[in-house]
């Protein structure tokens, strides 16, 4: 995976630690194994209109983007063992269980990537 970066929304950070899944491997990989999310914590699956939590520990926030990150839909609190798409996504963000309630992301917005590099 590469390395983290944020998630912002008009400047503001929402995410400060969240890794980009951009190979098929590290797609694959997505969050099986790991036993939680922190608040602040995020994956980023490029290329992705769809996901599933076929054995998932964890409950986690879907947000499916389009090509300039323009929020598509939001999945809030996606249990175990479901499975979520979106026609015309082009990326996928996982987050945190209740994220996106507390920062109230919703269809229409646009978010921004930065990369760990550009933090200062």
């Amino acid at each position: 995976m590469k390395p983290a970066g944020m998630i912002c929304r008009d400047g503001q950070v929402l995410w400060s630690e969240v890794q980009m899944a951009g190979s098929f491997l590290d797609r694959l990989q997505g969050l099986l194994g790991k036993t939680g999310f922190s608040d602040q914590q995020g994956l980023l699956l490029t290329v992705c209109g769809s996901v599933h939590t076929v054995g998932m520990r964890f409950p986690i926030d879907v947000i499916f983007l389009d090509a300039e990150l323009r929020i598509l839909t939001c999945h809030p609190e996606v249990s175990a063992w479901r499975m979520k798409s979106c026609r015309g996504a082009h990326m996928t963000l996982e987050v945190a269980a209740g994220g996106v309630a507390r920062h109230g992301v919703v269809p229409g917005q646009r978010l921004t990537w930065r990369t760990a590099q550009s933090r200062s």
